[in-house]
């Protein structure tokens, strides 16, 4: 049990603040430290510094997965209140709604103390922060965070991902050490099939080509029914991101910054839609969707879909993180693909995701009058003892320990009776299904999908071909924000447009030119000179 006397003296000894009720918003946005940690004199870090007990509860505001059971109730924030002292009042809402009501909420000045899984961008952040919505954490984790510390000392890369363009660190992020979960588009082909027809994997985009030819030609599922789809993902962002590396695209991973990496030739910046090497590869997923290669519905497809199809074992190959989602039946067929060598020569896996996945999981707010409590209750997730109480729970309710000294889920989770999915049956106890949560997903831990043999397998077949380094979201001044806000938004959402085009065939590729000249009429030159600074101010 995580429970223990000495646990419980640790924490109590740490949390020694004053008893809180309902907090109430502070009409003073001062924020309690400064950049550079140096402290300010807000009601709130005063009051909180005269404190002598701990608060007995917190408001916090909270983005609810589907997979997620009552908080009331839940093992995980139950197990934790004894642990802490402290009770939270939760508010939670909804994944789907959640960023929606969190901005109003905000806007409205009716705050929490905190938000947890807060999924606010490096804009929000430097926004909030810089008018005293969200407090300054500096100080606060240099006294009272020494798990995240230590974080950031071990990982420097870290601090810079989450200390704005002001210097301060307005935030707590969701870190992933778990390389399978980092890898976030993993290429599957289906093994029973390719045994069937004698093939191999391939290792190159040509011979990637040949096999899909061979899948839907072969008939590969036995039915004796053209029915075979070669290639399918949820959504075509999933195809062109899982195969841009094999075009030297995507060189400082391409999911956090789709459109913008380092061109290794030349060391600079590039911006990718307008390369050459980006319109071959539209050239060859086009060639893919005209020969029914590609599924048809690629452009609405979507995780249920995608399971409809492989428990119809219509699939040949597909792309996710993990093979969940092509359903029970048939998960257990698919092997993980190579790194493919593409018409450059480039082997690329650029579909990584970067240690620090979200930077914005956690703030406190000025409504907070015991901030100092705050953060030593959220610093907890980033210690060993915390990281498993969030992933796993409790030992004998909801995991064992074997003698090897892995960790494994009770039989109720991973069999549920109810017939609940992992994450489903996990949710009902845990609040990590979903993500995104101010913590550490640890390897040790982790018993997600992307956990699954398979996905393991997968990750470590390619993991030497994954970028030397890979970017986290930069952190913006409020200029380059506005523009990326404006001119940024139009550009992407122009280019997702004309990648449907040139794909369909709608748009021939005769029209490449003009396709660059309204990009750069767009403003392109702007948008790469916010992106230069912020680049600029993330290597320095």
């Amino acid at each position: 049990m995580l429970r223990t006397k000495a646990l419980l003296a640790a924490i109590g000894a740490a949390l020694t603040l004053t008893t809180l009720g309902c907090s109430a918003n502070s009409s003073d946005n001062t924020p309690a430290t400064t950049a550079g940690g140096s402290s300010a004199a807000s009601p709130a870090a005063s009051s909180a510094a005269a404190s002598s007990a701990a608060p007995a509860e917190l408001n916090m505001l909270i983005s609810k997965a589907s997979t997620h059971g009552d908080y009331d109730t839940m093992l995980v924030w139950q197990e934790y209140e004894k642990i802490s002292g402290i009770h939270i009042n939760w508010n939670a809402v909804p994944d789907s709604d959640f960023a929606e009501k969190r901005n109003i909420l905000l806007a409205g000045g009716s705050l929490p103390d905190a938000i947890f899984r807060a999924q606010l961008s490096n804009a929000d952040l430097a926004a909030r922060g810089g008018d005293g919505t969200f407090i300054p954490l500096n100080d606060l984790i240099d006294q009272y965070a020494p798990n995240f510390k230590k974080l950031m000392e071990d990982h420097p890369d870290v601090k810079k991902a989450i200390t704005q363009a002001d210097g301060n660190i307005y935030s707590l992020p969701y870190y992933s050490e778990f390389q399978s979960a980092n890898y976030g588009y993993k290429m599957f082909a289906n093994q029973v099939w390719m045994d069937k027809l004698g093939a191999k994997l391939p290792t190159t985009t040509d011979e990637f080509y040949d096999l899909l030819v061979a899948f839907k030609n072969g008939d590969s599922n036995g039915n004796g029914v053209a029915d075979e789809i070669p290639l399918t993902a949820p959504g075509i962002s999933a195809i062109v991101d899982s195969l841009k590396g094999f075009w030297g695209l995507g060189t400082r991973g391409g999911l956090v910054h789709p459109w913008v990496d380092i061109d290794e030739s030349t060391g600079s910046l590039r911006f990718t839609p307008t390369d050459e090497r980006y319109k071959s590869l539209l050239e060859y997923i086009a060639k893919l969707y005209k020969e029914k290669l590609l599924d048809p519905e690629i452009f609405t497809m979507d995780n249920a879909k995608l399971t409809a199809k492989g428990e119809a074992n219509t699939v040949g190959a597909f792309v996710f993180a993990n093979p969940v989602p092509i359903g029970n039946t048939h998960k257990n067929d698919y092997t993980g693909m190579n790194a493919l060598k593409g018409p450059y020569g480039d082997q690329l896996i650029a579909a990584v995701n970067p240690l620090v996945r979200a930077s914005g999981a956690f703030v406190i707010t000025s409504a907070d009058k015991y901030p100092e409590a705050t953060m030593k209750w959220v610093d907890y997730w980033y210690s060993d003892e915390g990281s498993r109480l969030y992933l796993m729970g409790v030992e004998g309710k909801t995991y064992t320990k074997g003698a090897d000294g892995t960790y494994q889920y009770v039989d109720e989770i991973t069999n549920n009776p109810n017939g609940l999915t992992l994450d489903e049956a996990a949710g009902q106890y845990l609040a990590w299904p979903g993500g995104s949560f101010p913590g550490i997903q640890s390897s040790a831990y982790t018993k997600s999908g992307s956990s699954f043999p398979s996905a393991v397998a997968a990750t470590e077949l390619v993991k030497d071909h994954f970028p030397t380094e890979v970017w986290p979201e930069f952190t913006y001044t409020q200029e380059e924000t506005d523009l990326l806000s404006s001119v940024g938004n139009d550009i992407s959402t122009y280019i997702g447009e004309m990648r449907v085009k040139f794909i369909t065939g709608e748009v021939p590729f005769t029209d490449w030119d003009k396709y660059v000249s309204t990009l750069n009429k767009m403003g392109l030159s702007q948008y790469m000179d916010a992106y230069s600074q912020a680049y600029e101010r993330y290597s320095n």
